[in-house]
């Protein structure tokens, strides 16, 4: 007999019971060793039904175990984050359910975990190890139905309103609990950088997507749409999957469910030399997709071979799942951003303007102390040494903080460019910068060769991204028609544009543009210039959840996605502005909060400016 991997299940689901575990006792290299509950009573039930040798209360314990080597982890979505990097940090490898995590940022927090820890880490899309799919994918490699330029799935099941699926703080609903399949399906299919996401969603009194439609763009032309819902029928077992691959020289229907197995047909339809319509239909024969996906886990951790789903399509699909969501208006908290490259960005940093003045580094450690890791600086600011003498003194790991800093308008064009960032990071006493923006668009309104500049200065923000100087680049108050030329000739395309943006002054078509754009919108003075806070009805918002006026215009923001960066010198208000997250608006309080009249704008136009 060859080596057994010990394996370990941290739960007790119903996914583990009828699908994982038994596909477990056929793989030959599988060993059922331990099995945890929150119960004793569960856990010792399932070690007697399935034969495992222990059973554990609580999760902890399993993890102490030093005989199990794998993990299989079938929890809520919502707390897989949490267990996973547990499992990884007991030196388990790990094979967690689909979705693996509840948005990008959690997911790459889990594979640092994993690297970290030199341990294995795959997320478990049973039905992508299937027979049928290679088979689909050998199709569509091999030529036989030409360029993929089309894809079109559906996943439809029965009533969940009685489950975890359809709660939304446990990660619930049609786009992310049976969504992940399409959107998988697709990305396994058509290989390239996504263009757009559209998306709507039908939603239920506690906003979770009962059913959704959607329509995604790839960089190469090609086209993909699905459509999910978890409420089919009620008190029913119906259920709805299809798939349609169209080439240029053919297409292939299916309506094999996600995850079947046995006997599976599918049509082929391709054209003949005469133009003629030739369908055929072909027959895979899958068995237990579980069991191939614990014998490939197997084999990574024996053999050493890669995990067949990767990190890198992994973290394509939560990009993925996370823009659709956005898309639809499902997402009403974000505690970090992801950019399109991976950068993560806190939701809350810290404006540095002026700030400094009183008080100097002193207020940047002050700031470190609340819980900052998010500073927005400037060369206009003249404080990068205060920042960079304060992060030195504290002593913290640089890749533990964000920087973001910004070339001043008077300094654009190549060599004063690059001029400005060399000062910059000697300044802040690093040798990168998290991010780096163009300050403005424009000097003053007479500057007429504007966009020639901002393009030149561009071409070097690509330049610094390329060698890796800076890990995301953008701009600053550029308004959609201060873009657009620049999109023309830009290679890389602005990541972030800060503008000023708060209750008040919300600039609705910017955004609009800037969420058509795929650019992050981030907000400077959220606050507006403080002249919003003493609004009545905001102070009544405030009071009702115990919060303060600032906490409710940083958290409006928030549920709408856009990041903050507030400034304050008062230690107190350092602490409330990053305490947002434990309350949430209702629709009619955000819907008075953006129709306030323009309150608190500062004033400054970027073609009305004049900074020469």
């Amino acid at each position: 007999m060859g080596r057994k991997v010990k394996w370990g299940v941290l739960g007790t689901a119903g996914i583990a019971a009828g699908c994982t575990i038994p596909g477990m006792q056929k793989v030959e290299d599988c060993e059922l060793y331990a099995i945890a509950g929150r119960s004793l009573e569960k856990a010792e039930d399932f070690r007697k039904r399935f034969g495992f040798e222990k059973a554990y209360e609580g999760y902890e314990a399993l993890l102490s175990d030093k005989e199990v080597e794998a993990v299989y982890i079938p929890l809520p979505n919502d707390i897989h984050c949490k267990w996973v990097i547990k499992a990884l940090e007991a030196g388990k490898h790990v094979l967690c359910e689909k979705p693996i995590a509840m948005n990008e940022g959690e997911l790459i927090k889990m594979y640092e975990a994993a690297r970290k820890n030199g341990v294995i880490l795959m997320e478990a899309y049973a039905y992508l190890h299937s027979p049928y799919i290679k088979a689909l994918k050998d199709i569509v490699k091999n030529g036989e139905i030409g360029e993929v330029d089309y894809v079109d799935t559906a996943f439809l099941t029965q009533d969940y309103s009685k489950d975890f699926r359809l709660h939304k703080e446990l990660g619930g609903g049609g786009i992310y609990d049976v969504g992940c399949y399409c959107t998988t399906m697709i990305l396994s299919l058509i290989d390239s950088p996504i263009s757009y996401v559209k998306a709507d969603a039908e939603f239920d009194g506690e906003k979770v997507d009962h059913m959704a439609s959607v329509l995604i763009g790839f960089e190469n032309g090609a086209r993909a749409s699905f459509n999910v819902g978890m409420m089919l029928g009620k008190d029913t077992c119906d259920r709805y999957d299809r798939l349609f691959i169209h080439g240029s020289k053919g297409y292939i229907r299916s309506d094999v469910e996600y995850n079947q197995e046995g006997e599976l047909k599918f049509l082929v339809t391709v054209k003949d030399e005469a133009g003629e319509r030739i369908t055929s239909q072909r027959s895979v024969t899958a068995l237990s997709n579980y069991s191939l996906e614990i014998g490939q886990m197997n084999d990574c951790i024996i053999n050493g071979s890669k995990p067949h789903i990767s990190e890198e399509f992994s973290v394509k699909n939560m990009h993925l799942l996370d823009k659709i969501l956005d898309t639809c208006g499902y997402t009403e908290e974000r505690r970090e951003f992801v950019l399109d490259n991976g950068v993560v960005i806190p939701a809350v940093g810290y404006g540095s303007f002026l700030a400094t003045n009183s008080a100097g580094p002193d207020i940047i450690r002050q700031a470190l102390d609340a819980g900052y890791r998010y500073f927005d600086t400037a060369s206009f600011y003249r404080n990068e040494a205060d920042i960079g003498k304060a992060l030195k003194e504290y002593g913290i790991d640089r890749s533990g903080v964000f920087l973001c800093s910004k070339v001043w308008p008077l300094d654009l064009g190549r060599e004063k460019t690059l001029a400005s960032f060399e000062e910059s990071l000697k300044n802040l006493g690093t040798d990168y910068l998290d991010m780096f923006l163009i300050h403005w668009p424009k000097v003053s309104q007479s500057d007429e060769n504007w966009a020639e500049k901002v393009k030149e200065s561009w071409q070097v923000m690509e330049e610094l991204y390329e060698k890796g100087k800076v890990r995301a680049i953008g701009l600053s108050n550029f308004l959609p028609h201060h873009i657009m030329p620049l999109l023309e000739s830009a290679r890389i395309r602005p990541m972030v544009d800060q503008l000023e943006l708060h209750v008040g002054y919300m600039q609705e078509y910017a955004l609009s543009y800037l969420r058509r754009e795929g650019i992050l919108p981030q907000a400077w003075s959220p606050l507006g210039h403080s002249r919003v806070i003493n609004d009545e009805r905001v102070l009544e918002i405030a009071g009702k959840y115990g919060k303060s006026p600032a906490q409710v215009l940083l958290r409006y923001l928030n549920q709408r996605n856009i990041p903050v960066i507030p400034k304050t010198s008062n230690r107190e208000r350092m602490t409330e502005n990053l305490e947002i997250f434990d309350f949430k608006l209702n629709d009619e309080e955000l819907s008075f909060l953006s129709c306030i009249p323009q309150t608190g704008w500062g004033e400054e136009h970027p073609d009305l400016v004049e900074w020469s």
